[in-house]
């Protein structure tokens, strides 16, 4: 699998930390928290590298500390699954 370059959606800097979330988490804590388009990413990265749904969910709601039903629902509004 080819190593992608991701840049950071608030400062633009090139991330090189895995996993990426964790450049957000410590250095845009308050977009961290609020900003759930990062839920969208995680979802494609996960079951891209053949995560099913539910373990996704899981490990997207455990990473944000917010309820699975919380989780689905954003990624269905979204038309992400």
């Amino acid at each position: 699998m080819p190593e992608t370059t991701r840049k950071c959606p608030y400062c633009g800097k090139i991330l090189t930390e895995r996993p990426y979330w964790r450049h957000v988490e410590k250095m845009h804590p308050k977009e961290y928290a609020t900003d759930k388009q990062t839920w969208i990413q995680l979802y494609k990265d996960y079951t891209g590298m053949g995560m099913n749904q539910n373990t996704t969910i899981t490990v997207i709601s455990e990473i944000f500390n917010k309820d699975e039903d919380t989780i689905k629902s954003f990624l269905k509004k979204n038309g992400v699954i």
